[in-house]
């Protein structure tokens, strides 16, 4: 099941689903998913500086969610944009 990062974040989703997903998930990678879903095509560098921290812990999270099958990246570092996806299945 596949539920989009858009209907997850205004809590369309099941509680019990949302719960599940935020649970496995750190605040900061949550924040990085909440600053993606603003603005799809922030680089590393630009998410670092809104959020406050080391570009390197911007990008170990992003290695992180890319790993759990949530964030995806389509196209070059320099034009392309992030998919987030929320797929239950990779929990199994």
């Amino acid at each position: 099941m596949i539920i989009p990062w858009h209907l997850i974040n205004s809590k369309k989703a099941s509680e019990k689903d949302w719960e599940q997903f935020r649970g496995d998930l750190s605040d900061t990678q949550i924040r990085i998913l909440e600053l993606l879903s603003v603005d799809i095509y922030l680089s590393a560098a630009k998410m670092a500086k809104q959020l406050g921290i080391a570009g390197r812990n911007v990008e170990a999270n992003i290695k992180k969610l890319k790993e759990k099958g949530i964030l995806i990246r389509h196209g070059s570092p320099k034009n392309g944009y992030w998919e987030i996806k929320y797929d239950k299945k990779s929990w199994d």
